[in-house]
Parts: C-alpha cells; structure tokens; sequence
C-alpha cells in the first residue's frame, strides 16, 4: 500500500527536481508514530493524499523565489503537524497516537490542503499562499487533555509577478496578516497568538475576486480559549487598488457631508427587513464606525453593497455574522462619481 505523505516534503531537502511518483513511501517500512498513524487510518490516508495532490497543484508554475517561499512553508508545516497532535507538543518517537490524537492530524492535513487550495491563477494574476505555524504545551492543561497543545496557524496570500504594484501588494497583505496575531487582544486575549499555550487559532486572508482595478480579499479570524464554551471569529473584507498601488478607502466610494449618517441609517433599515426579530439592536451607535470602514464591504454585488456585521454585533452569537444589502440604488445620492470600480 502507497501513500503520499511525509516523503513528499522529505524530498524537497535531496532532490528538488524528483518527479511527483517519487514523493511517497511503502507502508510497509512505516518506522515511525507518524508514518504508522498516516498507513493505519484509512481517513487519514485520503487526507494524505489529498494534501500531496494538492500541494503538487499548488506549486505549478510558480517563480523559482515563490517556490522556495512555500516548500519552506510546507517543511515548516510537517514539523508543526508533527508537534501539534502529540503529547507536549514534542514528536512522538514511540508508541502510537490514539483516535484523538489521529483526528488532529486529519484536521491538520485537512486545513492545510484548503490553504494550499487558495495557490491559484484568477484572472492571469498567480496567487499563492505563506503560511506560519506555531505549537507549544498548554501551561494550565492536564497531560491527557484534549486541549494539553495549542495550535496556531495563519495564512495569507501573496502574488507571484513582475509587475511593478505586486511588491506593494505582497507588502500590504504581509503586514494585514500580521495584524491577526493580536487581533484578540482588545478582547482580552493575547496580544500575540503565534506565542500564546492557552488558545487555539486560524486566521487567514485569501483571495475572493481580483481583476486589473482591484483585487477583494477575504480575511478570516477564528480564536478559542482552551476550555471555553466557544470560540470567537470574525469575517471582513480587503480590497486594494491595483493602479493606486493602495488599500480601496471610504472616499473612493462616496462624497458628501452626509454620507456616513445615511449609511448608518440605511444600514439599519436594511438590518430589520432582513433580520427582523432575530436582530438585538437597541442603540444603533455602537455600529457607526463599523458601517463606514471598507473592511466591513463585500462587493460582490454590481447592484448593492453588502455590509458585514461579526458574531455578537447586531444579534446573538448563535445567530452567526449577519450582513445587510443596500441598493445602489438608495446609495446613489453619496456616491463618487468616479467609482465605477465600485459598481463593476
């Protein structure tokens, strides 16, 4: 039985220019705890596989520098899938890792696949993903907890290209990304997540819609205290204007004096047709500075904008993150006549 696993990335260090048949291992000479786990479980097997498929996708096509990034980032992701399922967050070296333990790494393998899916061509522009990873022992935690390791990862995208404005780009994305360590800390969490034994986190920004005028990013936020009822996440949204070298800003979009008092009183009304009892909304101020930041706007829609409002914020957390779409048609007083980027 042949399965793609830790041979793939193993490979990178002798011969870079192995072809992808070369790139898995006989389960029978399986030597250690983690090959073992990999060879015995069936799902984790097809998570395997996935990952070495996916990964091999991934990597086409990309520049010799972006290639070097992301092998770099895949070496870096065994050595955490090696740590952040077993004991102390230490390789296993004997014994054998349980049913929790194994659906730990089928989760690992799993998330890293749906991040490497994120390496792709949209619209003549290469895109492809960096990634950081961290685990280490929680300080508070029995040995036999389910949560006695934290697990952090982050991902982001970055744009395989000559072009003069991609260096800018990556630059942007990179320090966003940054930026989601200490997303938590105003809510009482760690200022830095990447170092913290007590939570677990994935945060991510990856690419929605990119053509020449404007890329959309999706940004991503997931953080749970070990031990907690739940964990906290967020969904927002980045958009980064390709001939202005900048992130899109509210004056792109609308003008005026009032433009902010009328998206805040539009975005209410469209929060109660839509929502109705579900919304728990009884003083609309709190949400003024929400309303008004770019990085609250989906523009997918030509004919609306569409606001995103995070768990807690407008209606319970049970509820999810509600959004709430306003026509451009009630939008047009306020907006700019040079943002046809914004309608198209």
């Amino acid at each position: 039985m042949f399965r793609f696993a830790l041979l793939f990335v193993l490979a990178f260090f002798t011969s870079l220019s192995l072809p992808a048949a070369a790139a898995s291992f006989d389960c029978a000479k399986a030597g250690t705890p983690f090959e073992h786990a990999i060879c015995d479980s069936p799902e984790l097997s097809a998570a395997d596989d996935r990952l070495a498929k996916t990964y091999q996708t991934a990597i086409g096509g990309l520049s010799e520098n972006a290639l070097a990034a992301v092998r770099g980032d895949q070496r870096a992701w065994l050595d955490f899938a090696g740590r952040a399922c077993a004991p102390e967050a230490k390789p296993m070296t004997s014994g054998s890792y349980d049913e929790d333990r194994t659906r730990c790494l089928i989760n690992l393998f799993n998330s890293r696949s749906s991040t490497l899916e994120d390496s792709r061509m949209i619209n003549g522009m290469r895109f492809y993903t960096r990634a950081r990873f961290a685990s280490m022992p929680d300080p508070e935690a029995e040995a036999d907890s389910y949560w006695a390791v934290a697990q952090h990862e982050l991902s982001y995208v970055q744009l395989d290209s000559t072009e003069p404005f991609a260096g800018a780009f990556n630059a942007y994305v990179e320090a966003e990304a940054l930026k989601l360590s200490n997303i938590f800390g105003a809510q009482g969490g760690p200022t830095d997540v990447l170092e913290d034994g007590s939570s677990d986190t994935s945060n991510s920004i990856s690419v929605a819609e990119a053509n020449g005028s404007r890329i959309d990013l999706n940004v991503g936020t997931y953080w749970y205290g070990h031990g907690a009822a739940h964990g906290n996440w967020s969904k927002s949204y980045l958009h980064y204007l390709v001939q202005e070298d900048r992130a899109l800003a509210a004056r792109d979009i609308f003008t005026g004096k009032r433009w902010q008092a009328a998206l805040l009183d539009l975005a209410v009304e469209a929060l109660e047709a839509e929502h109705g009892d579900a919304l728990m909304l009884d003083d609309t101020k709190y949400i003024a500075d929400s309303v008004v930041d770019p990085e609250r706007w989906d523009l997918s829609d030509p004919y609306a904008l569409i606001l995103q409002f995070q768990p807690y914020e407008v209606s319970a957390y049970a509820y999810g993150a509600p959004t709430a779409r306003i026509s451009l048609e009630k939008l047009a007083p306020y907006i700019s006549k040079d943002s046809d980027f914004f309608r198209y």
